[in-house]
């Protein structure tokens, strides 16, 4: 398989030769007149499912895939994110993560939870907030023009390796500080480059190790966004 996008074929042809895929019904505008559905290939890792980059799938669209305890279930999308797979990782890596929940937007106030990493760091759109250990919010900080995207990406990294339970400890630990030393230099005006790119290298190889524990596609395509 070409995890690093220099082999041919899409994201899911590419991901799946290892991890597996499967076929997903995306719903738009599920319940109306206007319903459309779409029969898509899908790699689905705990709340979020993987997609080729060109793949229809939008915030709002309910999504049909298998129970694993039987059947089918309908999920609904809350969050969409395109990952343009950067320089040498090429095309095949490009992919779309569409995070989803049991519950529809209007029943969760149009809002997705946000995540507290460590009691420490919450990110929130194109903002930093930094927490005291009680959580409460104390300061709150723009995120420098351009570090947008990988804030997200680390968010998505912190939040992957607080739910593998299968990591070692130390390892986990050693991310989230460098995710959050990540966090805390993209909200100055001239970010320190050099730390960022240390701090990365670290969730990188730790992440490597979320694949080897079974983390998966989940884990792979992370890998390949938290880069400058």
């Amino acid at each position: 398989m070409a995890l690093n996008g220099r082999g041919t074929g899409s994201f899911i042809q590419n991901i799946g030769r290892t991890f597996g895929t499967q076929e997903v019904i995306v719903i738009h505008a599920h319940g109306t007149a206007e319903e459309q559905r779409t029969e898509l290939e899908s790699q689905v890792q705990g709340s979020k499912a993987y997609f080729d980059v060109d793949a229809p799938v939008y915030e709002g669209d309910a999504m049909e895939l298998a129970d694993p305890r039987g059947g089918r279930r309908t999920v609904h999308i809350f969050k969409v994110k395109i990952n343009e797979a950067p320089g040498s990782f090429g095309g095949g890596m490009s992919h779309i993560v569409a995070s989803y929940s049991d519950t529809p937007a209007r029943a969760r106030g149009q809002q997705a939870s946000q995540i507290i990493h460590g009691n420490a760091v919450i990110v929130s759109g194109s903002h930093v907030n930094v927490a005291l250990d009680n959580g409460s919010i104390t300061q709150h900080f723009a995120v420098t023009a351009g570090f947008e995207v990988l804030a997200r990406s680390v968010e998505d990294a912190l939040s992957l390796m607080e739910q593998r339970q299968d990591l070692d400890p130390d390892e986990r630990s050693a991310a989230q500080e460098a995710g959050t030393a990540v966090l805390t230099a993209i909200v100055e005006p001239n970010p320190d480059l050099s730390l960022i790119k240390k701090a990365l290298a670290t969730m990188r190889g730790v992440l490597h190790s979320a694949v080897t524990a079974g983390a998966g596609a989940a884990a792979s395509a992370l890998i390949t966004q938290l880069v400058l």
